[in-house]
């Protein structure tokens, strides 16, 4: 059984649901936690995500609100993760031999 649904698209902007045959709108946004407009189109990273919305001018004020992304290395964002990851398990500034200790918690 086919799902008719499966087109559905969801505007960010005005919480409506449309069909990409209706005449959409894609925009590229990056960003996990806070999302960001990337300076050109072309612009690829990980995080980078395909925003589609019901008009050109949802798209335009959802662009308007989302600051522009700041350049920042995959490394950089790689060592961010894992700060986060290890502050919050709590390894974050223990010793190599409290580390068995630490983690068993």
């Amino acid at each position: 059984m086919i799902d008719s649904n499966v087109n559905e698209k969801y505007c960010p902007l005005c919480k409506k649901i449309f069909y990409p045959e209706e005449g959409t709108v894609k925009k590229t946004f990056c960003g996990e936690e806070k999302l960001c407009a990337p300076p050109e189109e072309s612009y690829e990273d990980s995080d980078c995500e395909i925003y589609y919305f019901c008009s050109e001018k949802c798209a335009q004020s959802f662009e308007k609100a989302t600051p522009i992304c700041i350049y920042m290395p995959k490394w950089k964002k790689l060592m961010g993760k894992i700060e986060k990851v290890s502050s919050s398990s709590g390894v974050k500034g223990t010793r190599p031999h409290q580390l068995y200790q630490s983690c068993k918690k």
